[in-house]
């Protein structure tokens, strides 16, 4: 979720080229440019001041200038700085009470002080930030009384606890990178958020997750990317949190450790499950979609992969005999019926989407299986990508697709 404040003046800088290394000169010239227009514009105070920077900068200037936009009760700041050392930010911008939204990108990360106060702050998004006093983000929090989103990417949390009690809070994005020594085996996340709308979670599991009053949730994403039997536990834990949300979306590592877990639960109250990327497996899918009996749209937003390189035991090559009739029609029907000998799939499925169809025999298998027993089905949208399958095995023209589905046996009459 991204603000969408009406602001009045606004300040961006952006210097976003990796490989480019600005000389002397023209540093200065950047330098003198900026501090002028910061100097000029203070007077009529700066709503929105943005600086994205991949070069370091001199310390001294950026804290002059992040205090004069503090100064000017700034409404939205957002810094995005790589630097030679760590950086330290005026303590002036932690108690600022003009702030609304904060965005803060270093590298390294920032030394955050003991005391934080943002008491009209309603966005805050920190990147890339590690995380080891386990008193600091209560701290954070309890000083932030209106804040309604909070995204936490690509963060390590090296602390058993990590707490979140936020009353005010509707959207929450957490994102965990490899920690040290394995911690994540011994990480708890604790949150309590009665209001909490979106819920967001990618990274290396945790050993729990308690997750409290989460009555109002509607959106759940998750993404596990470890691949083990720890990772399958931690997949099992969170999603039993989210078995109620109307709306489930999920990566293929996170289908990868379903694949893996004994212990997945039934998602009653989701009706929309999307597929976020690309699908190596079809155990962990068939899987997910068992659980979900109230399932009413499904979303595919990426190709399903089916190639030699990654998933040689479902790749059936694509030939047909002389009769016309495919060699893998029989191959088809054996795997959708392997697939509901354990329970009836998409009783009440009422739309499908490929929004990025190759027409690759996994894809085939799975356009197949949703219209033969999708009886409520009303809605097929397939975006087929021409330009996309030169990079894959045995996939049909779109000529060849818009004669052959046609034919497909379907459950429900009102497809279209």
């Amino acid at each position: 979720m991204e603000s969408h404040l009406d602001y009045g003046p606004t300040l961006e800088f952006a210097d976003t080229l990796y490989n480019y290394i600005p000389t002397s000169s023209e540093t200065r010239e950047i330098h003198g440019f900026c501090r002028w227009n910061i100097a000029w514009r203070n007077s009529s105070n700066v709503d929105k001041f943005s600086l994205l920077c991949n070069h370091h900068l001199n310390e001294n200037r950026l804290h002059s200038w992040i205090s004069t936009v503090v100064s000017g009760n700034v409404k939205e700041l957002q810094l995005s700085l790589r630097q030679k050392r760590p950086l330290f930010i005026p303590l002036s911008l932690f108690t600022c009470e003009s702030l609304i939204s904060l965005n803060l990108i270093t590298h390294p990360d920032v030394r955050l002080p003991k005391y934080i106060s943002f008491p009209r702050l309603k966005r805050l998004a920190l990147y890339g930030f590690e995380f080891s006093d386990e008193s600091w983000n209560e701290e954070l929090f309890s000083n932030s009384p209106v804040l309604e989103e909070l995204i936490l990417r690509s963060c390590t949390y090296n602390m058993r606890n990590f707490c979140i009690s936020i009353p005010t809070l509707k959207h929450l994005e957490i994102g965990t990178w490899r920690d040290k020594e394995n911690g994540f085996r011994d990480r708890v996340f604790e949150i309590d958020a009665p209001r909490l709308v979106t819920f967001s979670y990618y990274g290396y599991g945790a050993k729990e997750f308690v997750l409290s009053n989460f009555l109002a949730l509607d959106q759940a994403t998750v993404y596990f990317n470890y691949q083990n039997k720890v990772g399958a536990q931690a997949t099992s834990r969170l999603l039993r949190a989210l078995a109620h949300v109307k709306c489930l979306t999920v990566y293929n590592q996170t289908l990868k450790a379903i694949c893996s877990s004994y212990d997945l639960p039934t998602f009653h109250g989701v009706k929309v499950l999307k597929i976020s990327d690309s699908i190596t497996t079809d155990e962990g899918l068939i899987a997910l979609v068992k659980a979900v009996p109230n399932l009413e749209s499904v979303v595919f937003v990426q190709y399903m992969y089916d190639n030699e390189e990654v998933d040689v035991a479902d790749a059936v090559k694509s030939d047909s005999n002389d009769s016309g009739e495919d060699k893998h029609d029989k191959e088809d029907d054996s795997w959708a019926l392997d697939c509901m000998t354990t329970g009836c799939l998409f009783p009440h499925l009422k739309s499908v989407c490929f929004q990025w169809f190759v027409g690759n025999p996994r894809e085939m298998r799975w356009v197949k299986l949703i219209l033969r027993n999708a009886k409520a089905l009303q809605l097929r949208t397939i975006r087929y990508h021409a330009s996309f399958c030169f990079r894959f095995i045995d996939v049909k023209s779109e000529e060849k697709l818009r004669i052959e589905m046609p034919s497909f046996p379907r459950a429900s009459r009102q497809v279209v």
